[in-house]
């Protein structure tokens, strides 16, 4: 298994060191703001920051379908599928790198958020006039700040758990769709819309989640939600990867 989603991690790596150069512009960019003062460079730092951390998270997921859309309807990975490996293992592979990888990229820009807090504390003269510029220069790019550290602290969490569960709806689609159109022109199309599909009806399921009145316990059951939805989704996939599906 290790072997396996070293293997996948490999195939995004790409992806992933091209983030990490964006990431790092826009951290020099914050930096310089903040050492000299300068709003403007503060502000495309802080705008190029939470651009890398939606949009790079976000993509990850995606690469990931990109990559298993390939595995199954081209030739780049069949080998893959001629390894003592079940399909339980070979889709658990590329769920767990890519659940790893959408966690560890989370953690890291969380901490790097932290880290330049802390910076912009520190040179900026105290955390209120430090909140008060951010909140100044976030309301110039449209971003609203006005949430509670535990509640952010969860939102986080669940929009983790949320992307995970719309990437392993997409690996079941693919899935789907390769057992049915393999080798068809079509097959990207059905692929989507089935991922639409499915992940309007996990969308209704998590809206179904008894309301309670502690956003952190509403919260901890969207995720918890999420995690049982995606379980469900991965068992399916895997089952129909060892009984239908022809690579």
């Amino acid at each position: 298994m290790l072997k396996l989603m070293k293997y996948e991690f490999r195939k995004t790596m790409f992806s992933k060191m091209i983030l990490l150069v964006i990431t790092a512009a826009a951290e020099i960019a914050y930096l310089i703001g903040v050492f000299f003062e300068w709003e403007k460079a503060l502000g495309i730092g802080i705008a190029g920051l939470v651009f890398c951390a939606l949009i790079g998270i976000t993509y990850i997921g995606i690469d990931s379908l990109l990559v298993f859309h390939k595995d199954l309807n081209t030739k780049q990975s069949y080998m893959l599928f001629l390894t003592p490996r079940n399909s339980y293992q070979v889709l658990g592979a590329k769920v767990l790198e890519n659940g790893i990888s959408i966690f560890l990229a989370g953690v890291f820009f969380a901490v790097l958020a932290a880290v330049d807090a802390t910076v912009g504390i520190l040179y900026i003269g105290g955390l209120k006039e430090f909140l008060d510029i951010v909140k100044q220069v976030a309301s110039s790019i449209s971003i609203n700040i006005n949430i509670a550290p535990g509640e952010l602290l969860l939102g986080f969490f669940t929009a983790l758990a949320s992307w995970l569960m719309m990437i392993v709806t997409g690996d079941l689609a693919i899935v789907l769709s390769a057992t049915v159109f393999a080798g068809k022109k079509f097959s990207g199309l059905v692929s989507f819309l089935l991922y639409l599909l499915l992940g309007w009806g996990s969308g209704v399921l998590l809206d179904h989640l008894p309301e309670v009145r502690d956003a952190n316990l509403q919260l901890a059951m969207i995720i918890a939600g999420a995690f049982v939805i995606s379980a469900v989704m991965y068992g399916i996939a895997g089952w129909i990867m060892e009984r239908k599906l022809s690579v």
